[in-house]
């Protein structure tokens, strides 16, 4: 069995649920990425506890899987056109540009992808950040525009399960980017919101 995500907001009165299938119901260490046959379907070989293994993706969640990663880096990015694998990474042509992806930058998204998916964390949203939960390993972390406080945005330098969580939160939920959501928390929408918020903790409290 397949096991989902629940990403959740605590401070909206509808909590919506935003769900992400893992690639691979088990924690993965990918060694390559390659296009297979002439339909050029994605395929990852991988290590997982219990030995080596292959799996292979559609071509639409490996394009969304493309996509969350440069809408990440990329805040202002759009429509991928087409891609193509070469020696040391992926070759990428959007509406607003080429980009090019390198293949430890992909396994790495990946595996925190499979990672935020397996650890059903739980995405809060403030005015500010968003703050993400583990309700596994009871940890916190808190995404912001610049990055996220964990180990692996800070040491690391790379894009983590905390930002990956958040971003397909908001893109569910219509938000859009991190950015384009903090950037309506200003003035009248953040009162509004701040009101919102109340009138749900009220309710919470049975007041």
């Amino acid at each position: 069995m397949v096991n989902c995500i629940g990403i959740k907001s605590t401070h909206f009165s509808e909590k919506l649920n935003s769900e992400i299938q893992p690639l691979v119901p088990l924690e993965i260490k990918i060694e390559s990425l390659k296009l297979v046959g002439i339909a050029q379907i994605p395929q990852i070989v991988y290590i997982t506890s219990k030995g080596r293994c292959s799996t292979f993706l559609s071509k639409a969640k490996f394009l969304n899987c493309l996509l969350c990663f440069l809408q990440i880096k990329q805040r202002h990015f759009s429509k991928i056109i087409s891609y193509n694998l070469q020696t040391s990474g992926i070759n990428i042509n959007a509406e607003n540009g080429k980009y090019f992806i390198t293949y430890s930058e992909i396994h790495a998204f990946l595996e925190r992808y499979n990672r935020a998916a397996l650890e059903k964390l739980e995405v809060e949203l403030t005015a500010v950040s968003s703050v993400v939960r583990n309700p596994i390993k009871g940890t916190v972390a808190e995404v912001n525009n610049i990055g996220c406080s964990c180990a692996d945005m800070v040491y690391r330098h790379t894009i983590c399960k905390h930002q990956i969580a958040t971003h397909l939160y908001l893109q569910s939920n219509g938000w859009g980017s991190l950015a384009e959501y903090l950037q309506q928390n200003t003035g009248k929408n953040w009162e509004e919101k701040l009101l919102t918020m109340a009138e749900v903790a009220k309710y919470d409290l049975g007041l």
